[in-house]
């Protein structure tokens, strides 16, 4: 009842006086402002969650459902348990036979059962003697191989140049040399002056 009544002393406008004769509000003046204060926030309250329902709406995401086979582990009276369903069985999943080891491997030069294998070549080896042995045999390779390329791919890597030469001198003859895999991170000094030109 006196939801209504404040609802109809909404509707009457409060007199304002001039901003120079602005008097004490009386209590009836209080209380119908109140009820109109009142009114306009339960509006726009309502207009607020109208609108975070509208986004509660557009949020919902629908997520995928996964329908395919499952395995599922579970525990239950101290006992673990596999359950196989949509599809998948024990046998299908679990091999039950051994695998066999693996074939031991064989020195590529002696015959002998191999302990080690090379790094580079990946050839498995058993002592030093045959391990120095597939070092030559590769350096030999990678030094025919740089013959057969000729000019072009002395001046990629840098040979072709003299300064180049004198800047990239191998100490130790042994060690092969890495002029191919680096070819593509030198400068060559013909296309700099070219380009600087």
């Amino acid at each position: 009842m006196q939801y209504a009544a404040a609802l109809q002393a909404t509707m009457k406008p409060i007199k304002r006086r001039k901003e120079g004769e602005e008097k004490k509000m009386t209590q009836e003046e209080m209380l119908l402002e109140a009820a109109q204060t009142e009114i306009m926030n339960l509006r726009n309250l309502e207009r607020v969650l109208a609108r975070e329902e509208e986004v509660k709406k557009r949020a919902v995401v629908h997520k995928a459902v996964y329908s395919g086979p499952q395995i599922r582990y579970f525990s239950k009276n101290g006992h673990s348990y596999l359950e196989f369903s949509k599809g998948l069985s024990f046998q299908s999943q679990i091999s039950t036979t051994s695998v066999p080891y693996p074939d031991k491997a064989v020195c590529a030069v002696t015959g002998l059962p191999a302990k080690y294998r090379d790094p580079k070549t990946g050839l498995p080896y058993a002592t030093k003697e045959a391990f120095r042995i597939i070092r030559e045999r590769f350096t030999d390779e990678n030094s025919k191989r740089e013959m057969d390329m000729g000019v072009l791919f002395d001046s990629l890597s840098g040979q072709g140049f003299l300064a180049r030469r004198k800047r990239s001198v191998i100490s130790n003859k042994s060690e092969t040399s890495y002029f191919r895999y680096l070819a593509r991170f030198r400068r060559i000094p013909a296309l700099e002056s070219e380009a600087s030109d």
